[in-house]
C-alpha cells in the first residue's frame, strides 16, 4: 500500500519541478505561477485575508556537523547553518514583506515563512522564483486518548515500568537518566505536579522557578509565563510523568532522574508547531531572543501527530538528529488496520513507537504500518494502554493512548544516555541498540519478517537489555560537604564539568554525593548567593569514591529598595520582585515598596504584579555598589493585537430588553447590533448572547474551550463570566442602547445568576459596547466577591490572539469595571462609492496591513495601525485610489473615494521581441475593457525602448470590448547580443495602469524547424520555418529509424499557422542540433494531435538537456484533437550541442515545431 502512495507523491514531485520549466506561449517569465498557490488558500483569499506558510526552494546543508565531536558544537554547527541559509535564501521574500508592512514570521528550522495578508499579497510572493509553495497555516489533530483499568504494580512501581526493565537498571547501573534532559512537544505541561516539578530544569536549587529556555509557549495559550497544560489532551502531563516523573512513593516514570524542559506547539497551527520545533534546536528566553543551542534538550518526545503521509515535517527531523537529538514519535491510535500509521511517524527519518498492552499484545487501535516509503513502521514497541501517570488536575490516572508508548522509549534513551555518556548524541547508534535488543514478536498480518514487521517493528522494547548491550564506561563517584567558616552552607549549587557535566545541590548539612560519574578529571563550581563562588578540581577513579570538599567565603550583601507603581502612578501592592539566578524574593507592601540583600555587582530586577491585572511585568536593570535604590514602572500588559485594560469602579448598568432565555438548559440569542463594532481585525453588526456567559460576534451555540487563546468555539468573543455563574429561576439577560450617536452604548447584562451551587448567591454581570470601540465588564452583587472562579477576557476571530484578565481566578468583585481598548490602533472610516456616486460593497481598504471591507452602503469601519498610514482603496473591476492620513489611537480618522468602473486587463504579462540583427519583430497585445464604464486608454513604451514602438498609441474602449496592440522592435544597427529592457506602459482615465515589462534582444543564434513540413514556411508573424531534415553530423535535424512524416488537411484550432500545424513529426528519439554556441537557449514546441489519439493512448516526456521538460505530455488530454499547443521552456547549453530527446510512455511521441533561440538577456534557465 505504501509504496503506490510513495510513487504518486514522487510523481507529484517530479511534475512539479518539471513544471518550474516551462513558459507556456504567451506567459510571461515573472508571472505567478496559480499552482505554487494552494487551491483552498487562494479561494479563502477571496474573500478575506489569512495567514499561510510560504515554503522556499531549498535547504541548508548540515554536513559540517556530522564532524563535530560533542552534542553542544553539533547543535551549534547546525544552528548556523540553518540560520544562514534561512537568511540568504529568504532576502527577497522578507524584503518584499517589510516593503508591505506585512505581519510575518520566518522561520529557520524549516525553509518558510509565516504570512498574514490578501490575494494580492499572495500573489506578489508567487512571483518570486525561489519561492515553491504558498499553503495555509492548517490546524494539526488534537490527540486521541481513553481512559483505562488499573493494572497492580510489581514490587512497589507500575507495571508498565517494570516490564521494560527499567528497576533493574536503576539497581544494577546506577542511573535513573541522571544529566539527561527530556523536552516534550505537544500541548502543554503542568509543571508544578509534583511527579514533574522536581525533575523541570527550570526549577533551582532553592525552589524557585526560571522558565527561560526551559520553556515557549508560540502562540502565547498559557495565561502567564509559566508551563501549563490546557488539559484537552494532557499529553505533555502524561507523557512527561511516564518519561521521567515521579516521587518517593509514585513510580510513574522510567527515568525520574532526568530533566524535562518543554514546548506548547500542539495542537493549533502547524506554524506553532514549527516554531516550538525550531525553540527544541535553540531555546530561547521568554521573549523568544537570545537562542541557545547548546541547552538544546538530549531527546525529544514528540506525543502529537499529522493526518495521512506527508513529509513536510522532515527537514525538522533531520536537523534534531544532525544536531545530536533523539526525537520519538507517537503513531496513530485512531484505526485498526494496516497502513495507518501517519506522518511524522511514518519517515524513515523518525523512530516511532507502537502501543502494547499489560498482555504484550499490540493494542488493537495502535498504528500499523508500512511507512511512507514501504518502511516497516512502529519501529518499535512500548507499553501504552492501562498506564498510570500523572494528570494536569495535579493527580494521577490510568489512561491509554500513544503518549505512554513513545515516553517509555524516551525515557530509556535517557537511560541509556546517562550510562553510557560516549552514545549521547548517537541517534543511528541508538536506534540500532533498541532494534538489537528488544523482544522480536512475529506478526506477518500487515508485512514484514518474525524479527521485524509493521505490527511490532523491531519487537517490545527492553530497556535492562538495551543498557546492558551498550558499551558501559568505567565508573566512579563523588561526594563531599560544603562549609563556610567550618559551618554547613545547604542549597549550594554545585556544577560539573569534565567527560561528563553534572549538577546537583547540597543537602541542609551540606553534603552532596554523585555515586556514579565516568572516570576522569572534573572542575567543580560551587554557587549561592550571599558568598563568593569557589571551583575545586577532582579525579575520579574507577570503582571508588573521590572526597572533595569545598569551603565558601561569605560575601557582604546590600540593601537594594524601591517602590513598585502601576501605569497611572498609584503604588502596587503585592507585586513580587525577584532577581534571575539569585534565591531572592520581595513582595511589595500597600505602599509599592520592597527591599532585597543583593551582593556587589550588576543584576536585574524582575517585578511581576498579582495575577488579573491589568499590569504586566517590567525588568530593569541596577548595579550594585552599596545600599541603592531603584523603582520600578510596571507596564500596561496587551495581547498581540495591542489591547490592554483598566481597572475602575462604576454604579452598574442595566439593561432594558428582555432576552428569552433556558433557566435550565443552554441558551443563545442573535441580537442585532445598533451601530457597527470594531472589535480586533473585524467589525461586526450583531452579537450571539450565551447564558455561559460569553458573547461572540459570530454564530455559535457550542463552548468547546477554556483556555484563551483557543481555535475552538466560541471566537470572536466577549467572556466577562466565562463558566462561573449558572442558570436557575429568575436568572434572566438584558439588552439596552443609551446615547445619542456618535457617542452610543450597546449593552449586554447578565442579571442574578448564582455561583458556587448556592440560589442565594448571586452575582450580575455586563458587557458595555461603547460605539468608540471600547469594551467594559461590570459586576455586581455579593456573589462576584465568593465567585467560582471565571474566565474573563477578549478573544479575536481565527482563536490565535486574547486579552486574558483572568483565568480560573477569582479576580473581581461588587462594583467593578474592567475597560478594554487597543493601544496602538484607531478607527478608519469612510464611504466608497463608484463615479455615480453610488455605494459600492466589497471594496478593500488597506491601510498598515489591516484590510476593511465595505458594505452594502459603501461604508466601512474597523482598526488600522496608529500614525500616517497610506489608505489604498480598490475593487474588482474597478480602479483603485491612495491617499495618505493620519491614524490616532482612541479617535476616528476619515477617508472616502469615488472609484472609477473601468478596468483594463492585457492578455499577457510580459513581452519578448527575439530577432536577429538589422531585422524587426512584432507582438500583439490584446487589452479588454473589464469595467462597467466606457474607457480611453493610451499606449506606449517608456523612454528607454527607443527602438520600439506601439501602435494605435490610443483608444477607446466599451465595456466588455478588447483592441489589439502591436509592439515593434526594430534591431537596425544593433550587433547580436545586444539588449533592450523596459515596460509597456498603458494608462486610463479612470485609474488603469498597466505596466508589461517589455524585451527586445537580438539572437546570436536561432533555428525553426517546421517538423514533419517538406518546405520553409513563413509564419503569420513574418518568422520562417525551415523544412524538416534528418539530423547528420555538423547540422540538425531528426533521429529515429522508425520516424515519420503525417499531415492533415483538417483545420487546426486555436491557431492563424495552419501550415505550421498540420505538418509533423511521428516517432522521432530525438531533435539534435550541432554547432550550438554556449548560452541560455528558449526552446519552442508546437504540437496538434492531428492522428485521432484518444487520451492516454498517446503519452510522452520531452527531455532538454537531459532534464525533464514537458512530463507525461498526452496532447489529447491537454488540448484535444487538431487543437494547437505550445510549450516553451529555457536550458543552458555548454557543450555546444542541444539535444532534445523524446521518450515514448504509451503510445509514440509527435511533434509539429522545434525552434531553438538563443537568449542573450538571460544568463540562467
Amino acid at each position: 500500500m505504501s509504496q503506490p502512495r510513495s510513487r504518486w507523491r514522487t510523481a507529484l514531485a517530479g511534475t512539479a519541478a518539471a513544471l518550474a520549466l516551462l513558459l507556456p506561449h504567451g506567459v510571461a517569465h515573472a508571472a505567478p505561477d496559480p499552482a505554487k498557490i494552494d487551491k483552498t488558500l487562494a479561494a479563502a483569499l477571496t474573500k478575506a485575508p489569512a495567514t499561510f506558510l510560504v515554503r522556499l526552494h531549498g535547504n541548508a546543508t548540515l554536513s559540517a556537523a556530522a564532524k563535530a565531536t560533542t552534542k553542544a558544537a553539533k547543535g551549534a554547527e547546525v544552528f548556523q547553518a540553518k540560520t544562514t541559509h534561512a537568511t540568504a535564501s529568504q532576502k527577497a521574500l522578507r524584503t518584499l514583506l517589510t516593503a508591505k508592512k506585512a505581519e510575518f514570521t520566518p522561520f529557520w528550522i524549516v525553509n518558510a515563512v509565516k504570512v498574514t495578508g490578501d490575494a494580492g499579497l499572495a500573489a506578489e510572493i508567487a512571483e518570486l522564483p525561489e519561492v515553491q509553495r504558498i499553503e495555509p497555516d492548517r490546524a494539526i489533530p488534537q490527540p486521541q486518548q481513553a481512559t483505562g483499568k488499573e493494572v497492580p504494580k510489581v514490587n512497589a512501581v507500575e507495571w508498565n515500568i517494570d516490564r521494560i526493565g527499567a528497576p533493574r537498571v536503576w539497581s544494577e547501573f546506577g542511573t535513573r537518566g541522571d544529566g539527561i534532559v527530556v523536552a516534550d512537544l505537544s500541548d502543554g505541561v503542568k509543571y508544578d505536579h509534583p511527579a514533574l516539578l522536581g525533575k523541570y530544569r527550570g526549577r533551582k536549587a532553592d525552589g524557585t522557578v526560571d522558565h527561560n529556555y526551559n520553556w515557549f509557549d508560540p502562540a502565547r495559550l498559557c495565561p502567564t509565563e509559566a508551563p501549563c497544560d490546557r488539559r484537552r489532551a494532557e499529553g505533555g502531563t502524561r507523557g512527561l510523568g511516564v518519561a521521567v516523573g515521579g516521587t518517593d512513593t509514585d513510580t510513574i516514570g522510567v527515568a525520574p532522574g532526568a530533566k524535562w524542559i518543554a514546548a506548547h506547539g500542539c495542537c493549533s497551527w502547524a506554524s506553532d508547531l514549527l516554531a516550538a520545533a525550531q525553540w527544541m534546536l535553540a531555546p530561547t528566553d521568554l521573549n523568544g531572543r537570545n537562542p541557545r543551542p547548546d541547552l538544546a534538550p538530549d531527546i525529544i518526545n514528540n506525543t502529537w501527530e499529522d493526518w495521512g503521509i506527508d513529509p513536510w515535517f522532515a527537514p525538522v527531523i533531520d536537523a534534531w538528529i544532525a544536531a545530536g537529538i533523539f526525537p520519538a514519535f507517537t503513531t496513530s491510535n485512531y484505526l485498526f488496520t494496516c497502513n495507518t500509521v501517519h506522518s511524522p511517524a511514518a519517515g524513515a527519518n523518525a523512530y516511532s513507537v507502537g502501543l502494547l498492552d499489560e498482555t504484550d499484545r499490540a493494542w488493537s487501535y495502535s498504528g500499523r504500518g508500512s511507512g511512507e516509503n514501504g518502511e516497516i513502521k512502529p519501529d518499535i514497541t512500548a507499553p501504552g494502554v492501562n498506564v498510570r501517570t500523572s494528570t494536569a488536575d495535579g493527580r494521577y490516572a490510568v489512561a491509554t493512548g500513544d503518549f505512554a508508548a513513545v515516553s517509555h522509549v524516551s525515557g530509556t534513551v535517557a537511560l541509556l544516555w546517562s550510562a553510557v555518556p560516549s552514545l549521547k548524541g548517537d541517534v543511528a547508534a541508538t536506534r540500532a541498540l533498541l532494534g538489537r535488543t528488544a523482544i522480536d514478536t512475529a506478526n506477518s498480518t500487515c508485512g514484514g519478517t518474525p524479527e521485524k514487521n509493521n505490527i511490532y517493528g523491531e519487537g517490545r522494547l527492553d530497556a535492562y537489555a538495551a543498557v546492558r548491550a551498550a558499551p558501559i564506561d568505567r565508573i566512579g563517584g563523588l561526594s563531599g560537604t560544603v562549609t563556610s567558616g567550618g559551618a554547613p552552607v545547604g542549597l549550594a549549587t554545585l556544577t560539573l564539568s569534565g567527560p561528563v557535566s553534572r549538577q546537583t545541590a547540597t543537602g541542609k548539612d551540606g553534603t552532596y554525593a554523585l555515586p556514579r560519574l565516568p572516570v576522569g578529571d572534573y572542575r567543580v563550581t560551587v554557587r549561592k548567593p550571599g558568598y563568593g563562588d569557589a571551583t575545586a578540581t577532582v579525579t575520579v577513579a574507577a570503582n571508588q569514591t573521590a572526597v572533595r570538599d569545598i569551603a565558601l567565603t561569605s560575601a557582604p550583601l546590600h540593601a537594594v529598595s524601591g517602590t513598585v507603581t502601576a501605569p497611572g502612578g498609584a503604588p502596587q501592592a503585592g507585586a513580587v520582585v525577584t532577581v534571575p539566578g539569585l534565591a531572592v524574593e520581595a513582595t511589595t507592601d500597600a505602599a509599592g515598596r520592597y527591599r532585597l540583600d543583593l551582593p556587589a555587582g550588576a543584576h536585574e530586577l524582575k517585578a511581576a504584579p498579582p495575577p488579573a491585572l491589568c499590569t504586566g511585568p517590567n525588568t530593569v536593570p541596577v548595579t550594585v555598589h552599596g545600599a541603592t535604590v531603584k523603582d520600578i514602572t510596571l507596564p500596561r500588559r496587551t495581547d498581540s493585537f495591542g489591547y490592554t485594560c483598566e481597572s475602575g469602579t462604576a454604579p452598574f448598568t442595566r439593561g432594558t430588553e428582555r432576552l428569552p432565555i433556558d433557566p435550565y438548559g443552554r441558551s443563545t440569542v442573535k441580537v442585532a447590533l445598533p451601530f457597527a463594532f470594531p472589535f480586533y481585525e473585524g467589525t461586526y453588526k450583531g452579537v450571539w448572547v450565551s447564558n455561559d456567559g460569553f458573547a461572540s460576534f459570530i454564530e455559535t451555540d457550542q463552548v468547546h474551550q477554556r483556555f484563551l487563546p483557543s481555535t475552538a468555539a466560541p471566537n470572536a468573543a466577549l467572556f466577562p463570566f466565562l463558566g462561573a455563574a449558572q442558570t436557575s429561576s429568575g436568572a434572566e439577560m438584558y439588552t439596552g442602547t443609551f446615547g445619542v450617536a456618535p457617542a452610543r452604548t450597546f449593552v449586554v447584562e447578565w442579571r442574578d445568576f448564582y455561583v458556587n451551587s448556592d440560589l442565594a448567591q448571586r452575582v450580575s454581570y455586563a458587557v458595555l459596547l461603547g460605539e468608540d470601540g471600547s469594551v467594559r465588564f461590570q459586576y455586581s452583587g455579593q456573589g462576584v466577591t465568593g465567585q467560582r472562579p471565571a474566565v474573563i477576557g477578549l478573544e479575536n476571530e481565527r482563536g490565535t490572539d486574547a486579552f486574558v484578565f483572568s483565568h480560573r481566578q477569582a479576580s473581581v468583585v461588587d462594583g467593578q469595571v474592567l475597560t478594554f481598548a487597543p493601544s496602538r490602533h484607531g478607527l478608519l472610516t469612510g464611504t466608497v462609492t463608484d463615479a455615480g456616486g453610488r455605494p459600492l460593497a466589497g471594496a478593500a481598504v488597506k491601510a498598515g496591513g489591516a484590510v476593511l471591507t465595505s458594505d452594502a452602503d459603501g461604508g466601512f469601519l474597523g482598526y488600522v495601525p496608529a500614525g500616517e498610514q497610506r489608505v489604498t482603496i480598490e475593487k474588482e473591476p474597478y480602479g483603485s485610489v491612495t491617499q495618505t492620513v493620519n491614524v490616532s489611537v482612541g479617535a476616528r480618522s476619515r477617508v472616502s473615494a469615488s472609484l472609477a468602473a473601468d478596468d483594463i486587463g492585457a492578455s499577457v504579462a510580459e513581452v519578448e521581441l527575439l530577432t536577429t540583427a538589422g531585422a524587426s519583430k512584432s507582438r500583439t497585445v490584446k487589452l479588454t475593457n473589464k469595467g462597467t464604464s466606457a474607457a480611453t486608454y493610451t499606449a506606449g513604451v517608456d523612454p528607454a525602448l527607443d527602438r520600439v514602438s506601439v501602435m494605435p498609441a490610443s483608444g477607446q474602449l466599451a465595456p466588455g470590448a478588447s483592441a489589439t496592440v502591436t509592439v515593434t522592435g526594430d534591431a537596425t544597427g544593433l550587433h547580436p547580443g545586444a539588449v533592450r529592457t523596459g515596460r509597456l506602459l498603458v494608462r486610463s482615465g479612470g485609474g488603469t495602469a498597466l505596466e508589461i515589462p517589455v524585451t527586445l534582444a537580438v539572437t546570436r543564434h536561432q533555428v525553426a524547424v517546421d517538423a514533419g513540413g517538406g518546405h520553409e514556411v513563413v509564419d503569420s508573424q513574418g518568422e520562417r520555418w525551415a523544412a524538416d531534415r534528418a539530423y547528420a553530423a555538423g547540422a540538425y535535424g531528426y533521429l529515429g529509424s522508425r520516424s515519420r512524416a503525417v499531415s492533415t488537411t483538417r483545420a487546426i484550432r486555436d491557431t492563424d499557422d495552419q501550415e505550421l500545424f498540420r505538418t509533423a513529426r511521428e516517432s522521432m528519439t530525438e531533435y539534435r542540433f550541432d554547432h550550438v554556441p554556449a548560452g541560455v537557449y528558449t526552446v519552442e514546441l508546437g504540437f496538434a494531435e492531428t492522428k485521432g489519439a484518444r487520451p492516454g493512448t498517446r503519452v510522452f516526456d520531452v527531455l532538454a538537456e537531459g532534464r525533464l521538460a514537458v512530463p507525461l505530455l498526452d496532447l489529447a488530454q491537454e488540448a484535444g484533437a487538431d487543437t494547437a499547443l505550445t510549450h516553451r521552456y529555457t536550458v543552458k547549453v555548454t557543450d555546444g550541442q542541444l539535444n532534445l530527446r523524446f521518450a515514448a510512455q504509451t503510445g509514440t511521441p509527435l511533434v509539429s515545431s522545434v525552434r531553438v533561440t538563443e537568449r542573450p538577456d538571460k544568463t540562467a534557465p
